[in-house]
């Protein structure tokens, strides 16, 4: 039996609909990896984190491989330093 599935996951744009992040980064918490989207600001030298997502390492496999299938990137890229203690 695969592992793999195709369903159905419809995405409402119409209205207010996840939000902008410019910056990125992996944190780890026991056996989870923790993605933190963020929004950072040049003019300030911050970053303010939009949204956190939990995931397990096998589905960071997952998203590791079709992210580097589907994606090429050609802009400036924001590394955030992993902060301990802080997730």
């Amino acid at each position: 039996m695969s592992k793999t599935k195709t369903v159905s996951c419809p995405v409402d744009t119409g209205g207010d609909f996840g939000v902008y992040a410019n910056a990125f980064r992996v944190l780890s918490d026991g056996p989870d990896a923790v993605l933190d989207f963020c929004l950072y600001s040049e003019a300030e030298g911050v970053a303010k984190t939009v949204s956190r997502v939990r995931v397990s390492p096998s589905f960071l496999q997952v998203i590791l491989a079709r992210l580097g299938s589907a994606v090429r990137v050609e802009t400036d890229v924001y590394l955030l330093p992993e902060i301990e203690g802080m997730n």
